[in-house]
Protein backbone atom coordinates (compact mmCIF):
# COMPACT_ATOMS: atom_id res chain seq x y z
CA UNK A 1 0.00 0.00 0.00
CA UNK A 2 1.58 3.45 -1.09
CA UNK A 3 2.14 5.50 2.04
CA UNK A 4 1.22 9.11 -0.62
CA UNK A 5 -2.39 7.18 -1.09
CA UNK A 6 -2.95 6.83 3.11
CA UNK A 7 -2.24 9.78 4.08
CA UNK A 8 -4.86 10.98 1.31
CA UNK A 9 -7.49 8.93 2.30
CA UNK A 10 -6.86 10.70 5.80
CA UNK A 11 -7.01 13.96 4.79
CA UNK A 12 -10.04 13.07 2.96
CA UNK A 13 -12.09 11.99 6.00
CA UNK A 14 -10.34 14.31 8.40
CA UNK A 15 -11.53 17.18 6.19
CA UNK A 16 -14.66 15.56 4.98
CA UNK A 17 -13.73 16.75 1.43
CA UNK A 18 -11.92 16.20 -1.25
CA UNK A 19 -11.32 19.52 -2.22
CA UNK A 20 -10.25 21.19 1.15
CA UNK A 21 -7.69 17.78 1.48
CA UNK A 22 -6.98 18.66 -1.84
CA UNK A 23 -6.03 22.12 -0.31
CA UNK A 24 -4.21 20.76 2.56
CA UNK A 25 -1.85 18.59 0.68
CA UNK A 26 -0.95 20.68 -2.13
CA UNK A 27 -2.44 18.78 -4.15
CA UNK A 28 -5.25 19.49 -7.09
CA UNK A 29 -9.03 17.59 -6.25
CA UNK A 30 -8.78 15.52 -9.39
CA UNK A 31 -5.14 14.12 -8.29
CA UNK A 32 -6.89 13.59 -4.69
CA UNK A 33 -9.99 11.92 -6.29
CA UNK A 34 -7.48 9.24 -8.21
CA UNK A 35 -5.85 8.87 -5.07
CA UNK A 36 -8.45 7.31 -3.39
CA UNK A 37 -9.36 5.72 -6.47
CA UNK A 38 -6.12 3.65 -6.50
CA UNK A 39 -6.18 3.16 -2.95
CA UNK A 40 -9.78 2.01 -3.48
CA UNK A 41 -8.64 -0.39 -6.47
CA UNK A 42 -5.28 -1.60 -4.46
CA UNK A 43 -8.08 -2.89 -1.74
CA UNK A 44 -10.66 -4.06 -3.75
CA UNK A 45 -12.75 -2.03 -1.86
CA UNK A 46 -14.56 1.09 -1.94
CA UNK A 47 -13.76 2.74 1.10
CA UNK A 48 -15.13 6.37 0.90
CA UNK A 49 -18.52 7.69 0.30
CA UNK A 50 -18.78 10.78 -1.92
CA UNK A 51 -21.60 12.46 -1.28
CA UNK A 52 -21.74 13.22 1.62
CA UNK A 53 -17.48 12.19 2.44
CA UNK A 54 -17.91 9.98 5.23
CA UNK A 55 -15.76 6.50 5.13
CA UNK A 56 -18.20 3.01 4.38
CA UNK A 57 -17.33 0.53 6.55
CA UNK A 58 -14.17 -0.77 5.10
CA UNK A 59 -13.17 2.77 5.13
CA UNK A 60 -14.04 3.03 9.08
CA UNK A 61 -11.10 -0.06 9.71
CA UNK A 62 -8.52 1.40 7.95
CA UNK A 63 -8.93 4.60 9.15
CA UNK A 64 -8.67 3.05 12.88
CA UNK A 65 -4.98 1.70 11.41
CA UNK A 66 -4.05 4.45 8.92
CA UNK A 67 -3.28 7.15 11.39
CA UNK A 68 -0.32 5.05 13.03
Amino acid sequence: MDPHLLRTFVAVLDHRSFSHAAVALGYTQSAVSQHIAALETDLGTRLVERRPVAPTPAGERLMEHAPA
